[in-house]
């Protein structure tokens, strides 16, 4: 075990400090976030601004407006709808809305403007009416209520868990940002693990390194190595996602959202399964493959496995519990996913999580032991692609724990 933790020292010290690790792991995600935080800050200016409309004129034809109990500085009464008319032709206000006189019975609202008015403004005008049809109402608790008639609670009957209104962003949010870190963090595992093993076998410097180790002990020792450089680039996405969350709240565009507990546990538990088979898939493909172009291909293919279930997304928003969604969530290259998605638009079953796990950690078991397998054999191969059958045979044959300088020779 020390052997195999100097070789994963070795790899990890040797790569994080690329220069194309670091653009990747801090550059390329700062830029992403600072441009998105430009982008969604004129945005919401935009929206928020309702001063670049000015004074809002407001026509009363239901009477329900008449003593004007609270009303904004910016709203200015009118008596009719062409003096309004006149004086937004005249420039003297920004728009104005009329409230007819069904709207008791409608509830509609006109309003009129030559520009396309604010999302605030149709806020302040919710506030407006709500408050002076509240001024009618003597009980206090019946006004509050009037003002915010429903904090909504969902409760699935199958799983028995109770969704709150504010974490309904969250679940439907979290699963697509889920599949996106499955996806790369499969890639750069399978990447960084595969263009190692390929370059290593490619210089011979691997048959210099197995006289001195395991293929065991080197396996492992990638995989934790090259392993801990993927999540570690990771972790910084995601520290970095938190901080652009921090500035979201920050700018009240996400106020009020929160990750259910759960959510979040399963979450986690998935990605380092999926995480350790990922890796051990790339660690034996890189053993068989000859060139890193091959390998960057290989890679893609990983991360496309984890994308499977996004194809069929109409089948998860409209039943998450049929059969397409069930099927892959029992399959483990998909499971990851496949659980996320369904949890972010309905739920899934308890003996399905259960069995969906039990099912991705016998995999990954598997694919460790076939990979050590495949890996000590790959390595007295130079120059040679070997064939389906040859790494069948590999498989199944006895292991041994080293492989000598006589066998490298030959």
């Amino acid at each position: 075990m020390h052997k195999a933790m100097l070789v994963a020292r070795r790899e990890f010290l040797h790569n994080v400090r690329r220069p194309a690790f670091l653009f990747a792991s801090f550059g390329a995600p700062i830029l992403i976030i600072a441009l998105l935080a430009i982008i969604m800050t004129v945005a919401i200016q935009a929206e928020t601004d309702t001063t670049r409309v000015g004074t809002v004129g407001y026509v009363d034809l239901s009477g329900v407006l008449a003593q004007a109990i609270e009303k904004p500085e910016a709203f200015q009464p009118y008596p009719d709808e062409a003096s309004a008319r006149a004086a937004l032709e005249a420039q003297e206000i920004g728009a104005y809305f009329v409230v007819p006189e069904d709207y008791l019975e409608s509830g509609e609202v006109m309003l009129y403007s030559f520009d396309d008015a604010p999302e605030a403004l149709e806020d302040e005008m919710d506030d407006f009416l709500v408050s002076n049809l509240g001024a009618q109402i003597a009980n206090e608790d019946v006004l509050e209520r009037l003002r915010s008639p429903i904090d909504l609670a969902v409760q699935t009957l199958d799983s028995g868990r109770v969704i709150p209104e504010s974490a309904a962003p969250a679940l439907f949010i979290l699963p697509f940002i889920f599949v996106f870190i499955v996806m790369m963090a499969s890639q750069l595992a399978g990447g960084y693990l595969m263009s190692g093993v390929v370059d290593e076998k490619s210089n011979r410097i691997m048959e210099i390194l197995i006289t001195s180790v395991t293929p065991f002990q080197l396996l492992l020792g990638k995989m934790v190595g090259l392993g801990a450089l993927g999540l570690l680039q990771v972790v910084v996405w995601l520290v970095l996602g938190v901080i652009g969350l921090s500035l979201a709240n920050a700018l009240d565009m996400l106020t009020g959202i929160v990750i259910p507990t759960d959510l979040a546990i399963i979450g986690i538990v998935y990605f380092l399964l999926s995480y350790v088979l990922y890796a051990s898939f790339a660690a034996s493909a890189g053993a068989v493959i000859g060139s890193e172009q091959e390998s960057r291909q290989v890679a893609g293919f990983f991360g496309f496995l984890s994308m499977v279930p996004v194809i069929f997304i109409f089948n998860f928003m409209t039943d998450p519990n049929g059969t397409i969604p069930v099927v892959l969530t029992l399959i483990p290259v998909t499971a990851p996913t496949a659980v996320m998605l369904r949890l972010g638009f309905g739920s899934v079953p308890q003996w399905q999580l259960v069995v969906s796990m039990a099912l991705l950690v016998l995999m990954t078991l598997v694919v460790v032991w076939a990979s050590a397998r495949v890996f000590r054999w790959s390595l007295l191969l130079y120059g040679k692609r070997p064939t389906p059958r040859e790494i069948w045979r590999a498989i199944r044959s006895a292991p041994r724990m080293a492989v000598t300088a006589q066998e490298i020779a030959r």
